[in-house]
């Protein structure tokens, strides 16, 4: 059976601890603090494997808990789980600069909060996962900066992106292509209603995507602090580490960035229109076959109808040649309904001529499709 996680819950209020702790008991380790002091001294012996940090503590307050901790290479990926009653983007953009991995709002619903620390839990486990990689990663995105240049990963990127056969590929290639320049990003891309969140830190973390969704109508493109954003149609790209430092190089960022996410949205687009092919094609493979069946329903009862009327205009044109002798009329007569016999005959060949003809259509479009579906 593996070992439960450890979790650090730290709330003045005693009810509010009691809460936070019972929701977690079945599936997690828990220690519990009233202050901010308390919960750094324990952190000096024995670290947890998650925090959960009220956000308004007496004493070291909670963004100030969670920086010292991410200030610390020893403690920096501990994932912090925020819990305030405080619900705006202010509040929430405070916790995400602080290093905060999540927002719970007071108050909260038990299984609510066991998602997020579930939630939590699993991003812990890909960040320990990936760990052994990070060094060589590292190493390869460096030397590929160095050897290519900036200019030369958009380059890259742009290549790259024509392969990118999804969402989750192109978002993918674009951190690839940021962590080249040594910057820190999220990136969220968009198709329809379905969008998809993803970051150096992992996939959907609940407070980013917050962030994303906010910073997505802030414009084509929008700095606050250390922060930029770029916004094109389908995409949305968020740099946390700009080197305000450096002004030329935040300005080649800027340009460099602005292209990839440029070119980003264009391959998002090319990627919904082979979507929408690959649906449509998919659709005709499932409709052709009823398509043929239908024709040769048709062409079967246009058969058998063809052959019932030519038997019924043999029988009506007999029967009509014995009322003559019954009837009595006159050569005219019997020429004149005659005429307005083969008259009507007429109008049901072509009548029928008229469907099979309609028939002949159907078959070149079934033949058209299928033509479709070879190229």
């Amino acid at each position: 059976m593996d070992q439960k996680l450890r979790v650090y819950i730290v709330d003045d209020d005693a009810i509010l601890l009691e809460l936070l702790g019972a929701a977690l008991e079945d599936e997690f380790d828990r220690e519990f603090f009233t202050s901010g002091e308390a919960c750094l001294a324990r952190i000096a012996e024995r670290a947890p494997d998650i925090v959960i940090l009220d956000l308004g503590l007496p004493g070291i307050g909670g963004l100030e808990v969670c920086k010292r901790l991410q200030d610390d290479w020893e403690t920096s990926d501990i994932p912090i789980l925020f819990v305030s009653a405080d619900d705006d983007i202010e509040t929430r953009l405070l916790c995400y600069e602080a290093g905060g991995e999540d927002f719970i709002v007071k108050p909260f619903m038990p299984a609510e909060l066991l998602r997020k620390v579930r939630v939590a839990a699993r991003v812990l486990g890909e960040q320990r996962a990936l760990r052994e990689q990070a060094g060589f990663a590292q190493q390869t995105a460096m030397s590929a900066m160095v050897s290519m240049g900036e200019l030369g990963v958009v380059l890259q990127f742009l290549g790259k992106s024509f392969a990118c056969a999804s969402r989750d590929e192109l978002a993918a290639a674009m951190l690839e292509a940021m962590g080249q320049w040594g910057l820190n990003a999220a990136v969220q891309l968009r198709s329809g209603a379905r969008a998809v969140s993803i970051s150096h830190n992992g996939h959907e973390l609940p407070l980013e995507v917050s962030v994303l969704n906010h910073v997505r109508n802030s414009g084509r493109i929008f700095q606050f602090r250390s922060r930029c954003v770029f916004n094109y149609g389908h995409v949305t790209l968020l740099v946390n580490n700009m080197p305000l430092d450096d002004g030329d190089r935040c300005g080649r960022i800027r340009d460099n960035a602005a292209l990839l996410a440029e070119g980003a949205d264009a391959r998002m687009k090319a990627i919904e229109a082979e979507v929408l092919a690959a649906e449509r094609r998919a659709g005709i493979e499932a409709a052709l076959p009823r398509v043929r069946q239908t024709l040769e329903a048709v062409q079967a009862n246009y058969r058998r109808n063809s052959l019932e009327m030519t038997q019924a205009m043999i029988e009506f044109h007999e029967a009509l040649g014995r009322s003559f002798l019954a009837l009595g009329l006159t050569e005219s007569q019997e020429e004149s309904m005659s005429a307005l016999a083969s008259e009507n005959m007429q109008r049901l060949v072509a009548s029928q001529d008229a469907s099979l003809e309609t028939i002949g259509r159907l078959e070149e479009l079934a033949r058209s499709l299928e033509s479709l579906l070879r190229r």
